[in-house]
């Protein structure tokens, strides 16, 4: 397990999803917005928004924490995308 530290800019939910061919609706994600820091090669700092799917213990833990660093599990897939858990 992976732990990721970035600062909270926002948070929101998706709205619900419905498969045209099999009518199996997916219910709304809660997501965070979040500000991370990734150290380049050459020492500097850049700074990415990604938007990540949490789970609702973890949104409720932390959606009053807008402005704020927060520490959050996740795991990866592909190309490091970074999903909640």
């Amino acid at each position: 397990m992976l732990k990721l530290n970035a600062v909270l800019l926002n948070t929101y939910k998706t709205d619900e999803f419905v498969n045209k061919e099999s009518g199996i609706t997916t219910p709304p994600k809660n997501k965070f917005q979040l500000l991370v820091e990734k150290q380049m090669k050459n020492g500097s700092i850049k700074k990415e928004l990604i938007d990540l799917s949490v789970n609702n213990e973890v949104y409720i833990r932390n959606k009053d924490s807008i402005n704020k660093k927060i520490e959050v599990d996740v795991s990866y897939f592909g190309n490091c995308t970074f999903f909640g858990i």
